[in-house]
């Protein structure tokens, strides 16, 4: 029999990829006036000084170890350096194609569910697998006509393979390297590792910005702190309770959620054809979270 309906479960899915998907679209935004070292930087700053203030409101700064702290930082490194530093400068690069940027990254529930299969035997399954490779094709289906690699250095595609390794790498370790750490510390420890590192190449090979108070840009980046950074807590909460495999497998629905954002927001056109690749990734993320219960 299959497992009983969860509402509380579904609601968090639908919010996170809701706000996880329109992220591309209020960067873009604030990659308008600042570029994108300091744009990240400065966003993860902002975010970790939002968590730790959350921290001491209700309570949930905590003494951590060496280890969580240790955890974290690499944590940080993969996701806000690694993941999100290099996608977002190889996206800066004249001619690098967002579809193809969006085709490698979406890669991420692959890898990780490989990861899973090799180093942790009991969650093989044929069905998972079928899954994930479903949903990945249906994102190649929908992205193949905006793919383009002539003229695009073969460092950049690189770069955005090293960033979908590092997300990769960070979703399969999260639940070892957190140690149980409460959501919004980690949030506030990993992002300020990211702003960190980022600073560095932000003043070393990027001029400072000029633009502060910009209205567009404040709420760029007020989106991105906020509503983005508490999607955050429910994407951790979902690998918590889902599973690497099942909780990364929701990262397929982004590419098309992404595309009817930039319809909405900046009246970008979707092709019809667009739509047939909904179902095999509708078809592949239900394969991947929906398990027999045990009688």
């Amino acid at each position: 029999m299959l497992k009983k309906f969860d509402l509380k479960s579904n609601l968090m899915i639908l919010v996170f990829c809701l706000t996880w998907a329109s992220a591309f679209a209020a960067a873009k935004y604030g990659l308008q006036f600042w570029p994108p070292f300091w744009f990240l930087a400065t966003r993860f700053l902002l975010t970790s000084i939002f968590f730790f203030g959350l921290c001491i409101v209700f309570g949930r700064l905590m003494k951590i170890s060496a280890k969580q702290l240790g955890g974290l930082v690499v944590l940080g490194l993969l996701n806000n350096v690694g993941y999100l530093g290099f996608a977002w400068y190889s996206l800066s690069l004249p001619g690098t194609p967002s579809g193809l940027a969006a085709t490698i990254i979406s890669a991420n529930p692959v890898l990780v569910t490989l990861a899973q299969f090799i180093f942790v035997t009991a969650a093989f399954s044929y069905k998972k697998l079928f899954g994930v490779l479903l949903g990945f094709l249906g994102v190649a289906y929908i992205l193949q006509s905006r793919v383009s690699v002539d003229g695009v250095p073969l460092y950049v595609i690189g770069l955005l393979c090293f960033g979908l390794l590092s997300f990769s790498v960070a979703t399969f370790l999260f639940t070892r390297l957190n140690c149980k750490t409460d959501f919004w510390l980690s949030l506030a420890v990993q992002n300020m590792t990211g702003a960190v590192a980022l600073y560095i190449p932000a003043f070393l090979f990027e001029s400072t910005p000029t633009v502060w108070f910009e209205p567009q840009f404040v709420m760029s980046m007020f989106y991105l702190v906020v509503i983005i950074g508490l999607s955050f807590v429910i994407w951790f909460k979902l690998i918590e309770q889902k599973g690497t495999a099942e909780a990364s497998s929701l990262h397929f629905i982004m590419p098309p959620l992404g595309l009817f954002y930039g319809w909405l927001v900046f009246d970008e056109s979707i092709p019809a054809g667009d739509y047939i690749g909904l179902i095999p990734i509708v078809v592949g993320i239900y394969l991947v979270t929906h398990q027999k219960a045990k009688n």
